[in-house]
C-alpha cells in the first residue's frame, strides 16, 4: 500500500485533472445529496470549509445555510500558540467576511469565535480531505487540522464531501485518524 504523502499526490493530480464542467456538476450533485441527509436537515448551526483550489464546491452551501436562518461558521488556521497551528471556527454573516489566509484559503476574521460546549445545539461540520475509503478513512493535507479540531469536539456531527475518483479501496490510517461519519460523492455515500 502507497504511503499518504504518495496517495496525497495521486489523488490531487486525478482531482486537479477534473474539468472545471466536471467539478461544477458534480459539486451540484454531491451539494443536492448533502440537502437530503438528516444530519445536515436537523443542524443547529453548520461549520463548512470554503472551498479552494480543486475541492468540491461549497459556496451553494454557504449560501443555503444563511438562507435557511442557521448560523455558519468557517474554518480559520491560527498561529498565535507558538510556533504550532491550529484551526478554528468563526462565525460569518456573507462572503465578504472572508479574505485570503492561510495558503491563500478565504478565511474569517476572529471577531466571532464559534461554538459553545454548553450551547446543546446539534453542529455539523462539513470538511474537505484529499482521499478517502469505503471505510470512511480520511487523508487530509496532513497537518492534522480536522483531526485535533474533533477530538476537542467529539459531540460535533461530520461529514466529508469529495469527488468518486477520490475514494479508494483502502487507505492508510492511525488510530488517532478520525473517520466522518458520512463520505457523499457524486456518485455513492459512505456512512457507518
Amino acid at each position: 500500500m502507497e504511503s499518504k504523502k504518495e496517495i496525497r499526490k495521486i489523488v490531487r493530480s486525478k482531482r486537479a485533472a477534473l474539468p472545471e464542467d466536471e467539478r461544477l456538476k458534480y459539486s451540484a450533485l454531491i451539494r443536492d445529496k448533502l440537502f437530503d441527509q438528516p444530519l445536515y436537515q436537523q443542524a443547529d448551526e453548520v461549520y463548512c470549509y470554503v472551498s479552494f483550489e480543486e475541492e468540491v464546491i461549497t459556496y451553494g452551501i454557504l449560501e443555503h445555510v444563511w438562507k435557511s436562518g442557521r448560523k455558519l461558521a468557517v474554518p480559520k488556521i491560527l498561529t498565535d500558540s507558538g510556533p504550532f497551528m491550529r484551526m478554528e471556527f468563526f462565525y460569518i454573516e456573507s462572503l465578504a467576511d472572508l479574505k485570503k489566509g492561510y495558503f491563500g484559503i478565504p478565511e474569517p476574521d476572529e471577531d466571532r469565535p464559534a461554538g459553545n460546549p454548553d450551547s446543546g445545539k446539534n453542529v455539523l461540520v462539513v470538511m474537505p480531505g484529499v482521499a478517502f475509503d469505503k471505510n470512511r478513512r480520511r487523508i487530509g493535507y496532513g497537518k492534522g487540522f480536522y483531526d485535533a479540531y474533533l477530538k476537542r469536539h467529539p459531540d460535533y456531527r461530520t461529514i466529508a464531501l469529495a469527488y468518486s475518483i477520490q475514494c479508494l479501496d483502502a487507505i492508510p490510517s492511525r488510530e488517532h485518524d478520525i473517520r466522518p461519519e458520512m463520505i457523499i460523492t457524486e456518485r455513492e455515500i459512505y456512512t457507518c
